[in-house]
Order: C-alpha cells, then sequence, then structure tokens
C-alpha cells in the first residue's frame, strides 16, 4: 500500500517551467516541484531567462532561495520551501502547501491593489540586473545592449520568418533607449495561474521560478499588455500612491520587442503589440481632456 498519493496538477502544460505535484500523505500535503526542460533552448523563453537574466531553474536550491527572497519581500503570502527528495527517480522540491480556490484570470485581481503590490516590489531597487540571488548580475547601463544580443540570438531560433522584415526598426529602439531608472524584482511571465486566490483575489504567489532583476520600465510595460484597459488606471492609481510612475515612452518599443522575442505571453501577430496604445501614457490626465478608458 502506498504511503502517500501523488497528483500532477499542470500536466501537459509546457508553458510552466516545472512539473507540479500535489502530494497527499498521513502526515499531510505537500507540493513537489520539478523543472520539465533540460536545456535552455527548449523555447525562447527559456533561453532569454538564462541568457539574459542568468536564472536557471534547473537549479532547486536556487529555487528554493528565490522562494525564500520572494518571502522576505512581503509582498504576497509566499509558501515556505522544505528541502528537496527523490521522487520518481528524480530530485524534487518540496514545497509548503497553501489551499485556495482556482486560479483566475489577472484581470479580475483587484488591479489598484496589484498596483500598490507592485509598487512595493519596485521600491527595492537596484543598479544591477540578472537573477534576484545576485549569482549573475551586470551593471543597467548595459541592459539594452544585452538584451539586443540576446533577440538576435533567440529569435533566429524560434521567429526568424516573423522579424525577418523588422530587424532595422528593432536595432535602432535598443539602440536609442536610455539607462532605466531601476531595476526591481519581477517575474517574467506574470500570469493569474501564479497565485493561490482566496476570496476571488490572488492570495499567494506559489510559481517563482522565472524571477530576474529586470529594468521597472519592462515590468511595467508587460503589465501593460497584460491589463484591459478598464483596469489600467486603477493599476495606475495604486502605484503612484507608493511611487511615480517612470516615464515608459524612451523604453516601450524596446522593452516591447524584448517580450516579443522571449514569447512571453505565446507567439502573437507579428509585431501587434508595437502597434498597441501606450495605456499607461492614456491614463494620465490631459489638462485640455480627459480620455475615456
Amino acid at each position: 500500500m502506498s504511503l502517500f498519493t501523488a497528483t500532477e496538477l499542470n500536466a501537459g502544460d509546457s508553458s510552466r517551467a516545472s512539473h507540479v505535484w500535489r502530494v497527499d500523505s498521513v502526515t499531510g500535503t505537500e507540493v513537489y516541484r520539478r523543472p520539465w526542460w533540460s536545456e535552455p533552448q527548449v523555447s525562447a523563453f527559456m533561453l532569454g531567462l538564462n541568457r539574459l537574466f542568468g536564472a536557471d531553474p534547473r537549479d532547486l536550491q536556487a529555487t528554493a532561495d528565490t522562494y525564500r527572497f520572494w518571502r522576505c519581500l512581503n509582498i504576497w503570502h509566499v509558501p515556505e520551501p522544505l528541502g528537496t527528495t527523490e521522487f520518481q527517480g528524480m530530485p524534487a522540491l518540496r514545497m509548503e502547501f497553501i489551499p485556495g480556490e482556482p486560479s483566475r484570470d489577472i484581470n479580475d485581481a483587484d488591479a489598484r491593489d496589484l498596483g500598490r503590490r507592485v509598487a512595493r516590489i519596485h521600491s527595492h531597487s537596484t543598479d544591477q540586473f540578472g537573477d534576484v540571488l545576485g549569482k549573475a548580475s551586470a551593471p543597467l547601463m548595459d541592459f539594452y545592449v544585452r538584451a539586443w544580443d540576446v533577440v538576435r540570438e533567440v529569435v533566429p531560433l524560434f521567429q526568424a520568418p516573423n522579424w525577418r522584415a523588422h530587424w532595422a526598426t528593432a536595432q535602432a529602439a535598443f539602440a536609442s533607449a536610455p539607462c532605466p531608472s531601476g531595476a526591481a524584482p519581477m517575474l517574467l511571465d506574470w500570469n493569474g495561474t501564479q497565485f493561490v486566490w482566496h476570496g476571488g483575489q490572488p492570495y499567494a504567489l506559489v510559481d517563482v521560478e522565472a524571477s530576474v532583476l529586470a529594468p521597472v520600465e519592462l515590468d511595467l510595460c508587460l503589465w501593460e499588455l497584460l491589463l484591459k484597459r478598464p483596469r489600467i488606471r486603477q493599476f495606475m492609481s495604486g502605484y503612484t500612491e507608493i511611487r511615480p510612475l517612470p516615464n515608459l515612452t524612451p523604453h516601450r518599443t524596446a522593452c516591447r520587442l524584448l517580450l516579443l522575442a522571449l514569447e512571453v505571453e505565446g507567439s502573437p501577430a507579428p509585431f501587434k503589440w508595437l502597434r498597441l496604445s501606450p495605456h499607461f501614457d492614456d491614463a494620465v490626465p490631459s489638462t485640455n481632456s480627459l480620455r475615456p478608458l
């Protein structure tokens, strides 16, 4: 008779960095996590995560320390790492189990509260980018140069036809982007499924493998793409309660191109994101008029 039962929670979902199991035993319930990929070249996202930021979800000790890092930030509840174990013939990370509701779209969250929490994260700023543990870091002034190098490495492997007519435009965008205002922790793949939800709101951050220290402008450009227009003003209102919103205009094209190259949200129609409205800019009240959202 088995001493425990294991149920894989994200079977067949290759968009996640790890296989995740709920393990029930006579002593209680835990979560086991193990990276599903063996080489960075499995996807544009994993390759970019590794090449640009030095993050490596295959390193279970680094993953455990990343959870501890987010626990110390005290932005959301974060599960406690409980050590490693042999599971199905390979090492796995044991994690505290946090019960909750099924995950929801991030746009179902209180956008003003999200803005406050992201601003609190951005308050932990530094002049280095890389992984959140500081094992791989570089001066922030070099970010766009390094990012362009990674784009030139990643795109030919995964999206060459989409970019063929746009290389000159992309190169100009990265060359003209100024030094970011600061780097802060972010998840390169913010998504509602990374949280355990309570009361219809994200309560616990349970998936942190794609954590990086990145320009706050990159993080905000990602939120600008993730949030629907009715949520933008609420998010910005919460954010500016904590800290001012940086000027995204000189960064937006390069940041959106980087997110496209790394397929952060899959593979949108070629360069569709470049044509989307600069929603955070639109949410700033004008002295002459207010544009309805």
